[in-house]
């Protein structure tokens, strides 16, 4: 797994409000279910739990050189689900919403335990935080990494683990 500084800066993000926290939450890496014994197994475990759920990714990001344009491959990843997604009666997928995560005081996480995204987030004091790790890098990420998605897919009960 990606054993990152801990950047995070609780100061600017309480007077930021958690922003990038109140769209979509961040997504993981492969990295973190590779390093275990079973990583579909481990990927299913955290996709049963209601907390975390798959996203949707339509297309392979083209990198001149490197890979093709895809614009009919899907590419799942996982992230933390939004209060909303977790409302199984809330399905509206065009509403952003917070992570289930976001508190008051910040993320419920430990910063070891959030999602690679989430913790590359580099805090800036405008409230323009980027990270270098996002959406682009995240389906590039999982593209070879389908098969383990599927198979942790296979293990949930009929209609978990996706996200609206």
């Amino acid at each position: 797994m990606n054993r990152q500084k801990n950047n995070e800066h609780r100061t600017l993000c309480a007077r930021c409000g958690g922003q990038c926290c109140r769209t979509r939450p961040g997504i993981e890496a492969p990295e973190r279910f590779l390093a275990q014994p079973d990583p579909a197994a481990a990927l299913a475990a955290l996709l049963i739990q209601n907390e975390w759920g798959l996203e949707t990714h339509y297309g392979v990001p083209y990198t001149p050189g490197v890979t093709a344009p895809d614009p009919d491959r899907i590419i799942k990843y996982p992230r933390p689900l939004t209060i909303g997604e977790q409302d199984s009666e809330n399905t509206d997928p065009s509403r952003s919403d917070d992570c289930i995560y976001l508190t008051p005081t910040g993320c419920s996480l430990t910063f070891e335990a959030r999602p690679r995204m989430c913790r590359e987030l580099v805090p800036d004091s405008c409230f323009e935080c980027e990270s270098p790790w996002g959406r682009r890098e995240a389906a590039l990420a999982w593209l070879l990494h389908q098969d383990m998605v599927l198979a942790a897919s296979a293990a949930l009960p009929a209609g978990e683990g996706s996200c609206p």
